[in-house]
This record gives C-alpha cells, sequence and structure tokens, in this order.
C-alpha cells in the first residue's frame, strides 16, 4: 500500500504513468520545459501532479521521460544547443571521472597506511606473546 493513499504501489506508479503521457500528449508541438539545456523536472512534476523524485523512484517515467527528452532535443533544439548539451553531459563525465580516480588514490593510500598498522600490531602481539611483557 502506499502510504496514506489507500492504493498499492503498482497503482500509484500507473498513476503517475498516466498522468505524465497525459502531460506529455498536451505538450504536442511545444518545446518541454528546460533549465539551460536540460530538463525542468520539478516543473514537468509539478504539472504531472507528483514529486519530481518519482522520477528516479519509478523506472518506467523515468524511461518515457528519457524517449520525451531526445525526442524534444532533435525537434526544438538547435544544433549548438544539442553539441552545447552533449559538452555538459561530456564534461560532468570527466569531472566523476577525475573524482572518482582521487578517490581511489585516497583509499589506496589509506589501505597500505592500515596493512602497516595490522603488521604492526602482529608484531607486538608476537612479542607480548612470547616475553609476557608490552615492550
Amino acid at each position: 500500500m502506499a502510504k496514506g493513499s489507500g492504493k498499492s504501489g503498482v497503482a500509484v506508479a500507473q498513476e503517475h504513468v498516466s498522468a505524465l503521457l497525459a502531460y506529455l500528449e498536451r505538450q504536442k508541438g511545444k518545446p518541454l520545459p528546460r533549465y539551460g539545456v536540460d530538463l525542468n523536472r520539478s516543473l514537468i512534476a509539478k504539472e504531472c501532479g507528483f514529486d519530481r523524485q518519482v522520477f528516479r523512484t519509478n523506472p518506467r517515467c523515468a524511461e518515457i521521460l528519457r524517449e520525451a527528452d531526445k525526442a524534444d532535443r532533435t525537434s526544438h533544439l538547435t544544433r549548438l544547443d544539442q553539441a552545447e548539451a552533449v559538452r555538459e553531459e561530456k564534461s560532468k563525465v570527466d569531472a566523476e571521472r577525475a573524482e572518482l580516480e582521487a578517490q581511489v588514490l585516497r583509499l589506496m593510500a589509506e589501505n597500505a597506511s592500515l596493512r602497516r598498522e595490522v603488521d604492526r600490531w602482529r608484531r607486538l602481539n608476537a612479542v607480548m606473546t612470547e616475553t609476557g611483557k608490552m615492550p
């Protein structure tokens, strides 16, 4: 059951899909609302009558919106805007990749440090076991 509605999650998800399809049908021939080159998901969700998180939690809605975005870009954005969108998406991917590479390096350094510390504790434990005293 969906919280507070008395409907199952499947029924609510289907309502969201229906609302999105109805909105896209009303928008035929008009460009979808954008914030720069990206879709304004908040405004689309508001027009559909649901929260914008639905585009993350409902894979069917996400796919429908992705297809509508692709069709809208080709019919309403100039080639310059389309190229800018591709470049912007590529720069986001490059930034994410650089951030992940930096995180991997930090974690590798931390891992090496922890391995040295574990080795030190093993040696200390061996000395304490043999002598019965703390060095």
